[in-house]
């Protein structure tokens, strides 16, 4: 299983998703590879590599400085079957960028057919294409299909979403929790609570006044032993028992800002 999170507020985002992602890792969602992408100065900044949390965004790094600004995402993978003759190369890892820099996306899941979603993507480079293998990460394809969608909903982020929803949905067997942010908005961030898979991807958001908002993956169910997340990735940013927190259901879709989040249905 795969973490993933997300942070706006009036604080710097980079330590806040750090700390998230570090939680989730030690839950057996990741130790393969980290990333995190914030929004800063009409641009978006990515650092993403192989490796643990620690390994990646050492405490004694300067990633810090340079993943500037108060929203972002991060993502931690654990190492899965489809992904093992990969491990090693920082290019399959998460965030993922859209071809103009303007999107960077976060995905827990499977995109069963992205061979066929990414033959329909005329025009478009992926970072993660393997010539070798003639293949590219299923979850990069999200993030072209949904810059196509900005462009033809004119720039309507909402519109766009749920167009790429609905293109994702068609194969019932595609397992969906995706998150993203974007230049164009550059004070929220996207979450998108998708399609059920034996009722393990689901997602939590959380606000506290003064402090901003958050989301992370979340399981009531353990991993290999290991104690259910719950709502530890939020704990050290909210009270659960005094702020707001919501488990989304799925096929939902919700706006986080520093002042709150809004929820809608996809379908």
């Amino acid at each position: 299983m795969c973490g993933i999170c997300g942070y706006v507020g009036n604080g710097q985002a980079a330590p806040v998703l750090r700390e998230m992602l570090r939680v989730m890792e030690r839950h057996r969602l990741g130790f393969e590879s980290a990333g995190i992408a914030t929004v800063c100065d009409g641009k978006i900044v990515l650092r993403k590599g192989c490796g643990s949390v620690e390994e990646v965004f050492p405490l004694s790094g300067d990633w810090s400085g340079f993943l500037r600004g108060g929203v972002g995402v991060g993502h931690v993978r654990y190492p899965s079957q489809i992904m093992s003759s990969l491990v090693g190369e920082d290019r399959f890892a998460h965030p993922f960028l859209s071809c103009d820099g303007g999107i960077a996306l976060v995905h827990n899941g499977a995109v069963n057919d992205y061979r066929e979603i990414w033959g329909e993507l005329g025009g478009h480079v992926f970072s993660s294409f393997d010539e070798r293998l003639g293949m590219v990460n299923d979850s990069e394809v999200i993030v072209h299909l949904l810059e196509d969608d900005v462009v033809e909903s004119r720039g309507d982020v909402v519109e766009a979403v749920r167009e790429t929803y609905k293109r994702l949905v068609r194969n019932p067997l595609n397992q969906l929790l995706f998150a993203f942010v974007c230049v164009a908005e550059p004070s929220k961030v996207y979450v998108v609570s998708g399609r059920e898979w034996e009722g393990k991807r689901k997602v939590l958001v959380a606000y506290r006044k003064g402090f901003g908002s958050v989301f992370a993956s979340y399981r009531d169910v353990g991993i290999d032993g290991c104690e259910p997340l719950g709502f530890g990735a939020v704990k050290p940013f909210v009270v659960v028992e005094r702020d707001d927190v919501e488990v989304l259901p799925y096929d939902t879709l919700a706006v986080l800002s520093e002042d709150g989040y809004e929820v809608s249905r996809l379908c």
